[in-house]
């Protein structure tokens, strides 16, 4: 069994996130996808005390993060789409293939 400190944990935690490192993702809307895909989804969130709670995500791990990058990458590149996971979240589009069963699922028990 392998035991780790309580230091050891925070990081190997905060490492998982994309947070070790400043800025690990790079620059531009290439980094966003990349941020998006290391994370899997991020939560929509409405709160917006200093800006929506879901760009704070990729403005601490993207250089310079813009909220038109993520525009960019689900309007026109269309290389992230929005849909419920556990909660309204943007995802990654190479990961449709594993929500397209759930929402044929919920279309067909409507009709």
């Amino acid at each position: 069994m392998i035991e780790l400190t309580s230091k050891q944990l925070r990081r190997l935690a905060l490492d998982g996130q994309g947070l070790m490192v400043a800025k690990p993702f790079g620059m531009g809307a290439g980094a966003v996808l990349k941020a998006l895909e290391h994370l899997h989804y991020v939560q929509i969130d409405t709160i917006s005390v200093v800006d929506r709670a879901h760009h704070h995500v990729f403005k601490t791990r993207v250089a310079d993060y813009s909220p038109d990058m993520l525009h960019q990458l689900q309007a026109t590149q269309r290389s992230v789409f929005e849909y419920w996971s556990h909660a309204a979240a943007y995802l990654p589009m190479r990961d449709y293939r594993f929500y397209l069963p759930i929402m044929l699922g919920y279309r067909n028990a409507r009709l």
